[in-house]
């Protein structure tokens, strides 16, 4: 195989240990080889550096903010001390001159390939190198931390299959980098325990709307493909996330409804036999998700999805599984915040998310009542939907609503009448003509209560706020099942 000796060098260099407890290293050299091997190693700046391998904003200005250059000295003293014990007798070296960020491999002409000699190193010479990850063995694509693909082809993961996963298990597909934390303060790992498909990267220019974070879903893997997850015996949730970013209007590959369609299995149970995320989704380029309940290990400990295509290539963008009580899943609580919120009884608030239009923002008035104030802090206002995916059941929603804008807090005179809205739940009215300060007053809080509602047959709970008079305004939903 072309570069084997390259390949295999980084491999072994991934597995020392060497990068032990240093995500940013490995994120480094992965990111410089990718881009190097692509062709476009006059690209490696420490601007870029910054940005695509260590996830700063493009308003990234190196000279205020030394990440890269501080990362490069630790990764050439690594490499430095790899060299000089447990790689000494190595045919490739890996080198980074000081004063640049390409890499740089060294290969000694005088040492047989399979009897490694201790000798001196000649003159450098750069050799176009393929940088390959520790899980990535078989032929075909490997890729940086962002993804970048390298030649096509199928890819197994050869790490174990039997230590379970954490009861908590959050992965990205097509992700081979370091753990990443959401907004949320949730862990999700790099892609693991797949068979097939290949991973390649979500182009930056795609924004995926109703992401519950901007940062996360930047790759998928796509295919024919399956995962085998070992996981402890108990009832669990399984979250399945998708973004159509290659099919539909103004997407590379054109086309509309029904040009992706595949098929998703768990246990070799087919639990959709035509799915077309597009179609329900809605649009491309917006997050879809599919939740299942009473999910449990096969008999042989393990937890087997699997993506079959029918149309197209088959694709997956992230997998969360969730330990939860038999029938039922965890409740979904959102608050109109850029932050999580745990409120007065404990319980936990996800940061905004799942939304389709509004406005965001933190307002300086709140409600009185003590315990109530951190689920009022924010609100979202506007004409705009939440699009809440569940399995099937029947759920009680509560919405939280607080008058903190219009009126006089400090004359206590609310404005009755100032904003009037409804709000549909899968097209169904729950609430008509609705008046925040007629209901509870200024800085008051109050909520609506609905029971027995259900998702429609995409799996989602779809409310609609639409504005009467001025805005419609939200600031937390909690959505429970009951039965």
């Amino acid at each position: 195989m072309e570069f084997q000796g390259e390949r295999a060098e980084i491999e072994a260099l991934l597995r020392s240990g060497i990068f032990s407890r240093a995500p940013h290293l490995v994120s480094f050299l992965t990111y410089i080889c990718a881009r190097y091997f692509e062709g476009q190693a006059g690209q490696i700046k420490e601007y870029t550096i910054g940005v695509e391998a260590f996830g700063r904003t493009a308003a990234f200005d190196p000279k205020k903010d030394s990440i890269v250059r501080v990362e490069a000295h630790r990764l050439r003293k690594r490499l430095s001390e790899y060299y000089a014990g447990a790689g000494a007798e190595h045919r490739i070296r890996i080198l980074i001159p000081n004063g640049q960020y390409i890499p740089r491999f060294l290969i000694r002409d005088d040492v047989p390939r399979d009897a490694p000699r201790r000798k001196r190193w000649p003159i450098p010479t750069t050799v176009l190198g393929i940088c390959g990850l520790a899980m990535i063995l078989t032929p075909g694509i490997v890729h940086s931390r962002l993804g970048r693909q390298f030649p096509k082809g199928e890819e197994r993961w050869i790490g174990s299959f039997t230590e379970p996963v954490p009861a908590e298990f959050r992965m990205l597909a097509g992700y081979h980098g370091p753990p990443f934390t959401d907004r949320q303060g949730q862990l999700w790992t790099a892609d693991t325990y797949f068979t097939g498909g290949h991973s390649s990267a979500i182009p930056p220019e795609r924004r995926i709307e109703g992401a519950p974070d901007p940062n996360l879903l930047k790759t998928q893997r796509s295919g024919t493909f399956h995962y085998d997850i070992p996981l402890g015996k108990g009832t669990y949730e399984l979250h399945l996330y998708f973004a159509e970013t290659e099919y539909g209007p103004g997407n590379p590959r054109g086309g509309g409804e029904s040009s992706r369609i595949f098929q998703i299995s768990v246990n070799n149970v087919t639990k959709i036999e035509l799915f077309d995320p597009l179609a329900e989704s809605g649009a491309p380029n917006r997050l879809k998700e599919r939740v299942f309940k009473d999910i449990s290990p096969a008999a042989d400990g393990k937890l087997h999805i699997g993506f079959a295509p029918s149309t197209a290539p088959a694709f997956l963008n992230a997998v969360e599984i969730l330990p939860s009580s038999p029938g039922m899943i965890r409740p979904v609580r959102i608050v109109a915040q850029d932050r999580s919120v745990t409120d007065a009884d404990g319980h936990f608030w996800a940061a905004d998310e799942y939304f389709c239009g509004g406005t965001l923002v933190l307002r300086s008035n709140t409600v009185a009542d003590p315990r109530e104030k951190a689920l009022y802090r924010g609100e979202r206002y506007g004409h705009f939907t939440y699009d809440i995916s569940l399995a099937p059941g029947k759920y009680r929603l509560t919405l939280h609503f607080a008058e903190t804008w219009f009126g006089s807090p400090e004359s206590h005179e609310p404005a009755i009448g100032a904003r009037i809205f409804n709000v549909f739940s899968n097209g169904v009215a729950l609430l008509r003509d609705f008046d925040i300060a007629r209901q509870a007053g200024m800085i008051a809080e109050v909520s609506a209560v609905f029971n027995n509602l259900q998702p429609n047959a995409q799996g989602v709970l779809s409310l609609e706020f639409v504005p009467v008079k001025n805005y419609a305004e939200v600031n937390a939903i909690e959505v429970v099942e009951t039965e």
